[in-house]
């Protein structure tokens, strides 16, 4: 049986490898099997030292054949190597507790999404992806051509259970680490859009495309929601919200801290919609009562807490 060679497996030799996961760190005999994809080789690989060999029957072309080999909550782990992937199909996140990571190979993390992508360019009333159970993805770009004629708002990822049923259940526990939404003047009008979702963090992720008019679009049924040190520029808005299943009483939003947006994106485009939220510790490149849709004071009466934000023409200062 034929093999590959990964230099990010885990157990890799040097600074860039995977962390080890120890077996005591998984629950009873039950460990996570590790899984390989590269798309560019069609599931190939080049040949050399000193990295570690990878069977075929392991390794896989796409991701969405990574994921189905998955098994659900046995912690499995998906390696993603270098380069992107043209997706004809959504590419469904089905599979609860794995990990989708994709090769560091020595660069910045804002940049390894431009390499390590999903994209779509036929996919033009469908999101590239959807995530509809708790999963770790760390490095992953996400571009595609949806146009925004559905709720989710033109966005290249969905958080939700799937695109088009009534189904009310959301998804939980999602983390998005250092993921990259390029845009690519590919059709997306939003990088990232939630229906719904509990327990959700987005760290450290990229929204730059001119064409978003938000990077990050949420409605439904949104919980424990925060979203911190992440970059927008060129769009629009940072993000948009829409209405909320509880009327804002339980949604508990948090846009910070850490996140930077430069001029022209603005900050949060609430639309008046009722929120029980905060905006805190970020970085604004525009005037204190132009960065979001409404003045700070009417953020604030539509349930926004607006504290410790630092804007063009002040500093560290929101409402009275």
């Amino acid at each position: 049986m034929s093999t590959q060679n990964f230099p990010f497996a885990e157990g890799a030799y040097g600074p860039f490898a995977a962390p080890i996961v120890p077996p005591s760190f998984h629950p009873g005999d039950v460990q996570g099997e590790t899984f390989y994809v590269n798309a560019n080789a069609s599931g190939a690989d080049d040949v050399g030292d000193p990295w570690p060999e990878v069977d075929e029957a392991i390794c896989f072309s796409t991701l969405q054949g990574g994921i189905d080999a998955c098994v659900a909550n046995r912690g499995d782990t998906i390696y993603v190597k270098r380069g992107g992937e043209l997706v004809t199909s959504t590419v469904l996140f089905d599979k609860a507790g794995i990990r989708v990571i994709t090769q560091k190979w020595g660069m910045s993390p804002s940049f390894r999404g431009e390499f390590t992508s999903i994209y779509s360019t036929a996919l033009t009333g469908d999101p590239t992806a959807i995530i509809s159970q708790p999963c770790y993805i760390e490095g992953l770009g996400f571009v595609g051509a949806d146009t925004g004629t559905s709720f989710f708002e033109g966005a290249a990822l969905l958080l939700r259970v799937d695109a088009t049923s009534s189904a009310t259940a959301a998804p939980l526990g999602v983390y998005l680490n250092q993921c990259r939404f390029p845009g690519w003047s590919l059709g997306n009008t939003c990088g990232l859009a939630m229906d719904g979702g509990t327990n959700v963090l987005i760290e450290d992720c990229y929204f730059e495309d001119a064409a978003f008019t938000h990077g990050i679009y949420m409605q439904g049924v949104a919980g424990h929601v925060q979203v911190k040190d992440c970059h927008f520029s060129l769009g629009t808005y940072a993000m948009k919200t829409g209405s909320f299943s509880d009327a804002g009483v339980n949604t508990q939003l948090e846009f910070g801290p850490g996140n930077i947006c430069i001029n022209p994106t603005k900050g949060i485009n609430s639309g008046s919609n009722v929120v029980k939220g905060i905006i805190c510790g970020n970085f604004f490149a525009t005037a204190v009562d132009s960065t979001h849709d409404q003045t700070i004071n009417n953020m604030e009466v539509d349930g926004w807490m607006c504290v410790g934000n630092e804007y063009r023409d002040e500093v560290s200062v929101d409402a009275d």
